[in-house]
């Protein structure tokens, strides 16, 4: 498919995603080294576990936003010693969304899954504050020396 071709239908899934609440994302904001943006992880964790945030802030008075990005990177890199062959142990984005990243006593949810019933408000207010965010393509962009 000619990108002539494939910019309409790239347009038409933007909008499906913006107009069910997804977010427009912008390439400046793009932590390309994390594969994600920073600003809506953090504000995700900072707004969903307050408690958990201010301890973990506590363990790290100085740049409290730059630790838990490393956190997050090496969780994204962690390996599971018990899954059956290489390919099955790396975590990704799929085993950090669906695992807490722990670190020093702290404990952190990075997305909040649909809950079955709405019995717990709680649970139903962390939902509803997940952070989707869609992109167009994103520009390489390379520096020459």
């Amino acid at each position: 498919m000619s990108k002539a071709n494939e910019l309409p239908f790239q347009n038409d899934i933007i909008s499906q995603l913006l107009a069910n609440g997804w977010l427009l994302g912008n390439s400046e904001k793009y932590n390309r080294e994390l594969a994600l943006y920073s600003e809506d992880l953090l504000g995700f964790v900072q707004e969903t576990q307050p408690q958990q945030w201010q301890k973990f802030c506590a363990l790290y008075p100085n740049n409290a936003d730059e630790k838990f990005l490393e956190r997050v990177a090496n969780q994204l890199n962690k390996t599971d010693p018990n899954a059956a062959n290489k390919e099955m142990r790396t975590f990704g984005t799929l085993g950090v969304l669906r695992h807490e990243i722990k670190d020093r006593n702290t404990r952190f949810r990075l997305c909040q899954f649909k809950p079955e019933h709405d019995l717990n408000p709680d649970t139903l207010a962390r939902y509803e504050k997940n952070r989707c965010r869609v992109a167009e393509d994103f520009r390489l962009v390379v520096a020459s020396t």
